[in-house]
């Protein structure tokens, strides 16, 4: 991982923590509250060490989100990048042996323990040093002090307070080329009980976030958004369009199913009420395609699931959605907004002629980026328009391959547009007219003096 990556896992790190904050606004004396609920939780990093956070800390990220936005939450760079901070193995262990004794003892205090027993020298240990390997280990006091929870059911108070989403593979449809899975990818409002879903032929990010925009455009942006630990819901893709859009990212905990209670259930109807005669129908050949299938699908989920009466709630999907919270209003983003936060990001390689290649087609990009490693975002459902960035600057579009062009024109650099200077050319084409003009005259007038000469 380079060092702008570790950046940016960072402020997704962070953004996960404050998002409960900064997505709606808060009753009063509400705040106080989640910050001693964060402040409380055990955080776990990329990297498996856990943690908790202060919330002096926590009060300052927020901070930084509001003034500058999701970048403003990226780390700065180390002043003190490459120095030596390893412990030896001695002084590690010692460290867990104190922790273990007393799991509540502070790192500040085992660190003044090994200092009276002579294991190091005073001040030779810093506080986050140690912090960071006793994590390693997984000797932090957050871990060695965390308690067993009870799972509580409950309910969002209003429509787009909380999404569920999940995907599950529902058929199989036969092709010539043999059979094909087929993935629904659901997302349900937790207080209406309202299902945005689509059948994908691929269980991946594109799909999930296909979904998820679609999901937007019909409820608007949810406050949180809660996921299982599958690779598309931890993608930075996911995590970085969060961010950008201001939507609180929660994922279940490890062997936690009820957490997702809402949308498992969804998926059991689904496969009671629709996939067992939608399978029926295709083994007796009369749907053939996917096309088919999502027709019949939509039919059925905006007919027979958000139009009927659900039981918990004792109203439609549909009708519950349009309950109005006057501090809670649905907010739609800008559409250039929301399809910029979901495009895909991706590294290629731009050849010699200034081409590269997505998902097998070619395409053009600035001459100027010929041999240059470069951005894309794209959306890998309509690949008409891909952008191109390099070292933070826009490109525009890189444009379908033109064979008919040819690659010269591409890779030949633009003209430079001329400065003023002293026109050399013009000059020296005037002195030689003006040279051949004095030429001319000498030679007339030697010309009639010799005839004079001859005529005395």
């Amino acid at each position: 991982m380079t060092s702008e990556d570790a950046r940016q896992e960072t402020a997704r790190f962070r953004f996960g923590i404050i998002a409960p904050l900064v997505v709606r606004p808060l009753e009063p004396g509400e705040r106080a509250e989640i910050l001693r609920d964060l402040s409380s939780r055990l955080w776990q990093l990329g990297d498996g060490r856990t943690m908790r956070v202060h919330p002096r800390t926590v009060t300052r990220w927020v901070q930084r989100y509001k003034e500058r936005g999701y970048p403003g939450l990226l780390p700065e760079e180390r002043l003190d990048k490459g120095a030596r901070r390893l412990l030896s193995e001695e002084v590690v262990q010692r460290a867990i042996e104190l922790r273990r004794e007393d799991p509540e003892r502070s790192v500040l205090r085992i660190i003044k323990l090994m200092e009276y027993e002579g294991i190091v020298q005073e001040s030779e240990v810093k506080r986050t040093t140690l912090s960071r390997a006793l994590c390693r280990e997984g000797m932090s006091r957050a871990e060695v002090t965390r308690s067993k929870e009870t799972f509580r059911p409950r309910e969002a108070p209003y429509p787009n307070a909380l999404w569920q989403m999940d995907t599950q593979h529902a058929l199989v449809l036969r092709t010539e080329r043999g059979q094909r899975r087929i993935y629904i990818v659901g997302c349900i409002d937790d207080y209406s009980r309202h299902v945005v879903a689509r059948l994908y032929l691929q269980d991946n990010r594109p799909a999930m976030a296909d979904l998820l925009r679609r999901a937007i455009l019909v409820r608007g942006l949810p406050e949180a958004l809660y996921c299982d630990n599958g690779s598309n819901y931890r993608s930075h893709l996911l995590q970085d369009a969060c961010g950008e859009l201001g939507i609180d990212l929660r994922h279940a905990r490890p062997y936690r199913p009820q957490g997702k209670g809402k949308i498992e259930r969804y998926f059991g109807v689904v496969d009671k009420q629709w996939n067992r005669e939608a399978q029926h129908l295709i083994d007796a050949g009369k749907l053939t395609t996917l096309e088919e299938l999502q027709r019949f699908f939509a039919a059925w989920l905006e007919g027979e699931y958000n139009s009927h009466i659900h039981s918990a709630t004792k109203e439609t999907p549909n009708a519950r959605l349009g309950h109005t919270h006057p501090q809670h209003p649905r907010v739609f983003p800008e559409p250039l907004k929301l399809d910029r936060a979901f495009l895909v990001k991706e590294e290629r390689s731009v050849s010699a002629t200034g081409t590269i290649s997505v998902q097998g087609q070619d395409y053009e990009v600035d001459a100027a980026l010929a041999r240059r490693r470069i951005t894309i975002r794209f959306d890998p459902y309509d690949l008409s328009r891909i952008h191109v960035e390099h070292e933070g600057k826009d490109f525009g579009l890189a444009l379908p391959l033109d064979l008919t062009r040819g690659h010269a024109a591409l890779a030949a650099p633009a003209a430079p547009q001329a400065d003023e200077r002293t026109p050399f050319h013009e000059l020296m084409q005037q002195h030689d007219a003006q040279v051949k003009t004095l030429a001319a005259g000498r030679l007339s007038f030697t010309q009639g003096s010799r005839e004079e000469e001859g005529d005395r």
